[in-house]
């Protein structure tokens, strides 16, 4: 083997480790979940802009997948959640029982339901069964598509359903365990 042989495959070898690298670097910075301005967050500006804000216990937890159809429903295609696993969202889905409400426009019963991200890349609060938290969300809203004719024409329209006594947080919000500080903060707030 000539010495540029050698060179040529020795390059091939360290270049290969580095496309492995950098590769990785770039695919992990892409998982992590970023709160542009969370440390800027006040416990006003939050319930200027949440649906929700309660005091509760974590009492169960459940896996959900949210089948987002409504790509299918515009292009007119049949959905298959076995060929469809990219618009399948996976949450997790927490049983809150309500102690106090500070904040709750959708709210008809005592328990709740807390939909979140499974934590890490995708922003899911990682709750503990068993605890309290104040919890800061928005109004859990399933999409639908409406279609309707008009003059040889389709009219598409995505309807927003808010659904009762469900909820989204995430650690993007001031969303917390327990503290006297924040209650106080949130009874001061809303008396």
């Amino acid at each position: 083997m000539s010495y540029l042989q050698s060179m040529i495959k020795n390059f091939k070898h360290t270049f290969a480790i580095l496309t492995v690298v950098i590769l990785t670097h770039i695919t992990s910075a892409t998982l992590a979940c970023t709160c542009i301005g969370k440390d800027k967050q006040t416990t006003e500006n939050e319930l200027s802009i949440v649906d929700l804000a309660v005091n509760g216990k974590i009492i169960a937890v459940d896996n959900f997948n949210y089948y987002d159809t409504t790509a299918y429903s515009v292009t007119g295609l049949k959905f298959d959640p076995k060929q469809s696993g990219y618009l399948i969202r996976k949450y997790k889905v927490f049983t809150l029982v309500v102690n106090t409400k500070f904040k709750a426009t959708t709210i008809t019963s005592d328990t709740i339901q807390i939909v979140t991200g499974y934590g890490s890349g995708d922003c899911g609060y990682e709750f503990e069964i068993g605890k309290d938290y104040i919890i800061y969300g928005e109004a859990w809203k399933e999409k639908t598509v409406s279609i309707r004719q008009r003059k040889r024409k389709n009219k598409l329209r995505i309807i927003e359903t808010t659904i009762a006594n469900k909820f989204y947080t995430d650690i993007c919000r001031l969303t917390q365990n327990v503290n006297t500080k924040e209650l106080d903060n949130l009874k001061r707030l809303t008396e």
